[in-house]
This record gives structure tokens, C-alpha cells and sequence, in this order.
């Protein structure tokens, strides 16, 4: 229950990126939006997909942070965690175009 509720509070503090979606896999869940995946959630660690195709675990004491009482919240902390967010859907978007891309390329020929 408790990974449920850690879960819920991500997503939540997601919820201006509209339309995120979670997949359960093998020992952690996966971020999805538009059919892209951005981020994991294992345990109560999240890790967004960096530039160099790898997922980076976002700090933990940003993410103690965002898990405090919701009167102690810093609007900074949450547009960091949005911020580092959407740029993991944007690089993990444009790999989908590309992916596609190439295979219209590949069909044509």
C-alpha cells in the first residue's frame, strides 16, 4: 500500500503534464505519456530519462520534500520536478519520432 501512495502523490504532482500513465513491471513502474516513457518509480525513488538515454534518479531530498505536509510545499520544488519531468517526455517523445520516422524511411525503400 505504501508504494500505491507514493505513486499517487507523483502522479498528482504530475498532473499539470496531463494524461500520465503508469505501467506495473518487474520490480518498479513505469512513466508513460503519449505512448512515450519518461520516467520509473522504484520504491520511493523516481528517475527521469536524461539525455544520454540513461534514467537518473531525481534527488531524494527534493522528492522528501514534495512528500511533506502540503502547508510546508515550495512552488519551487514542484517546478523543479515538473521541469526535470517534462524534459524526460521531450527526449523520450523525440526518440518515438525518430524511432517512427526511420521506419517510414525504411518502408519506403
Amino acid at each position: 500500500m505504501i508504494q500505491e501512495e507514493f505513486v499517487n502523490v507523483i502522479l498528482e504532482i504530475l498532473s499539470p503534464m496531463l494524461n500520465v500513465n503508469v505501467i506495473k513491471s518487474k520490480g518498479h513502474i513505469v512513466l508513460y505519456k503519449d505512448g512515450a516513457m519518461f520516467g520509473k518509480i522504484i520504491k520511493k525513488s523516481v528517475l527521469f530519462l536524461s539525455d544520454g538515454n540513461k534514467f537518473i534518479k531525481m534527488e531524494s531530498k527534493l522528492i522528501s520534500r514534495l512528500l511533506g505536509p502540503k502547508n510546508q510545499l515550495d512552488q519551487s520544488d514542484f517546478d523543479t520536478f515538473l521541469f526535470e519531468a517534462s524534459k524526460a517526455w521531450w527526449l523520450a517523445k523525440g526518440k518515438t519520432i525518430n524511432i517512427s520516422n526511420m521506419r517510414k524511411v525504411l518502408i519506403k525503400t
